[in-house]
């Protein structure tokens, strides 16, 4: 539809790959697990804990589309991605590092998709030559982000 409408407007394509922050309803994953570690739950129910995906911070993203609405050219498509994955089971244990708590991760049957992709993440080559570098947040400093929001300061007992 929006292609159909570029010798009116000028309009760019952004896609956004997985991301994240405070705020974020919890029936999304991040802050799913970020809720359960704040209330230092004993167990959680997921998937697949093996599969990898980019999980990014909403900072970047939002950065990612300010410049491209400077420097993105009309007609053309952007993958708003860094390229990193991470596996659900990476997180679970960044978020067990942050808070010093450690939960069970319970495979629930429901929640495991059939035929879902191991790997899911993308190729950020062409947004960076247009807008430069991503600003860089790594999956710990959101994880620490989100739970500060959540009032659970990230620093494990020593």
């Amino acid at each position: 539809l929006a292609r159909n409408r570029l010798h009116l407007l000028p309009i760019l394509i952004a896609r956004p790959f997985n991301y994240t922050g405070p705020g974020q309803d919890s029936s999304f994953l991040i802050p799913k697990l970020v809720n359960h570690f704040v209330q230092k739950a004993d167990f959680v129910e997921l998937g697949n804990l093996d599969v990898e995906r980019e999980f990014n911070d909403v900072r970047m993203i939002c950065d990612a589309y300010l410049r491209l609405l400077e420097r993105g050219n009309a007609g053309e498509t952007y993958n708003v991605c860094t390229g990193n994955p991470h596996s659900v089971r990476q997180v679970l244990d960044h978020l067990t590092r942050l808070t010093g708590h450690s939960l069970e991760a319970r495979i629930h049957p429901s929640f495991v998709r059939a035929n879902e992709l191991h790997r899911l993440c993308g190729n950020p080559a062409k947004l960076k030559r247009t807008i430069g570098g991503l600003l860089g947040f790594e999956l710990g400093e959101t994880l620490a982000w989100m739970l500060a929001e959540a009032g659970a300061p990230a620093d494990p007992p020593t």
